[in-house]
């Protein structure tokens, strides 16, 4: 999924990726990956474990998708160039963003979520 479509003068077009060496895209891999272990720790029990990875994990992504976007917006790839440049940021980045926010989001859920009783580790209602 495209993060960028950068034109120069108007007619030369090109499209920035996650996986280019100047973005953060596998650092997101790794970081999704973290997300489904932290998913798998919540549903295997581990809440404390798994609400506390799910919470990093969001914000490094959020953070991440933040720097990329802001890079993206203030120039791109070229902004030191001193070429004529347009850049619109793609789908790729907001869909990061947004699962960052839910992971973020699961992990705080996760927090409240549950409470253990007196007598045992009962679901609050």
């Amino acid at each position: 999924m495209r993060w960028a479509t950068v034109r120069a003068y108007g007619f030369v077009e090109f499209t920035v990726r996650g996986t280019d060496p100047d973005q953060h895209g596998r650092l997101m891999v790794l970081l999704g990956i973290l997300a489904v272990v932290a998913g798998l720790l919540l549903a295997a029990g581990r809440r404390q474990w798994g609400r506390m990875l799910a919470t990093m994990t969001g914000l490094m992504v959020l953070l991440s998708a933040a720097i990329d976007l802001v890079q993206l917006y203030r120039g791109g790839p070229f902004v030191d160039s001193g070429l004529r440049t347009a850049t619109t940021v793609g789908p790729g980045l907001w869909v990061i963003a947004c699962g960052g926010f839910i992971v973020l989001l699961a992990g705080v859920v996760a927090r409240f979520a549950y409470k253990p009783a007196a007598g045992g580790g009962e679901l609050r209602r």
